[in-house]
């Protein structure tokens, strides 16, 4: 009896959510944002879309930045996520609580970096994209640290402690905030991959479909880069990256770290019939990275939107609808971002996750 409920519950909450999903923009709504004449008319195309709840209150402003947009943005789809959240029960709604954390984790970065370069606490508190009382750091000590070390220290009582403190012989010796940043997102993903573990049935098998396949794209993506952008050797990518994922392990990550190519990765992984890498055949190393990025993050938007149509009484749909909605979320940020800089319509699609619908 108490499954059946439970199912209709998850029903109830789905139908919702397709609610929400069906004020996405619209064709005509993307075509008059990237063909607006220029950033003030993005945004008032913007704002004449289901977005206007968020830039509505914001365009009267004389000193709106396009920093303070986005953070508003991100602040609406991390929103979005919570409330999914709060239609769920058990581990369901305990992954999606752990999913929404990783705004905090960018906060937290956030805080980090501004504490590095010296910037004032006030400061830092205006880069922070707002998430109201849900947050589960405290952020008042942490904004008025004035110490990379005494912010470490700050998150005693935290998971993320221990994998600071270790990464903190690094920090000191190469003065950069690689090592913690690195510590703080694996130590953040391996907890999305326990609370998928925490699941059962066709909910754990959907939550591997969509998030595993996230955490398998970072995995690989992390690898590529600390290979061509940092110069890693094998030996530290295997140790800053995931040691096991869905799909990934630490001979693939050593394979990437050696030199194997995204086509015999992506054919181990996926398969080249499902994940076409052509675009990147001939393609100098330096290209290559943000353009494999964007061909899994397409990837990664069909199955969220393959799960969104998916059985109803299930979780697929509430988490098919919080990956379209943080990666159009996404892309209306890219698409302001190159309006702001005087990028042509062509140019702006280039950048975006969606297609054409």
């Amino acid at each position: 009896m108490g499954s059946a409920f439970a199912a209709l519950g998850t029903a109830g909450a789905n139908a919702r959510v397709r609610g929400l999903y069906a004020r996405r923009l619209t064709e005509k709504q993307w075509d008059d944002l990237i063909r607006s004449d220029d950033y003030e008319g993005a945004l008032t195309a913007l704002a004449a879309t289901s977005y206007g709840r968020v830039l509505g209150p914001l365009l009267g402003d004389s000193n709106l930045t396009l920093r303070r947009v986005e953070r508003e943005l991100w602040a609406a789809s991390a929103n979005n996520c919570w409330h999914a959240r709060g239609m769920l029960m058990g581990g369901a709604r305990d992954l999606f609580r752990v999913w929404w954390q990783h705004w905090e984790l960018e906060n937290l970065k956030t805080v980090f970096r501004g504490v590095h370069y010296g910037l004032d606490h006030e400061a830092v508190r205006d880069l922070l994209i707002p998430l109201g009382r849900r947050q589960t750091l405290p952020w008042d000590a942490l904004l008025h640290e004035t110490t990379v070390s005494g912010l470490i220290e700050r998150t005693e009582g935290t998971h993320y402690i221990n994998p600071l403190r270790n990464a903190t012989p690094a920090y000191l010796r190469d003065g950069t905030l690689f090592a913690l940043e690195v510590a703080l997102d694996v130590r953040y993903y391996r907890d999305v991959a326990q609370a998928i573990k925490r699941l059962t049935g066709a909910d754990r098998k959907v939550a591997l479909q969509l998030l595993g396949t996230y955490i398998d794209m970072l995995n690989i993506l992390w690898a590529y880069r600390y290979r061509i952008f940092y110069g890693l050797s094998p030996e530290e990518i295997v140790n800053y990256t995931l040691w096991h994922t869905w799909h990934t392990g630490t001979d693939l990550i050593r394979d990437i770290a050696l030199g194997a190519s995204p086509r015999e990765v992506v054919e181990r992984v996926w398969g080249s019939w499902r994940v076409d890498v052509s675009p990147l055949a001939g393609m100098p190393e330096g290209q290559m990275v943000p353009v494999l990025e964007m061909i899994l993050e397409r990837y990664w938007r069909g199955l969220a939107r393959k799960a969104m149509s998916g059985y109803p009484f299930g979780l697929g749909p509430l988490l098919g609808f919080v990956i379209l909605d943080e990666l159009e979320c996404r892309d209306v940020v890219r698409a302001l971002e190159g309006k702001a800089i005087g990028w042509p319509p062509e140019r702006i699609r280039e950048v975006l996750v969606r297609a054409e619908e």
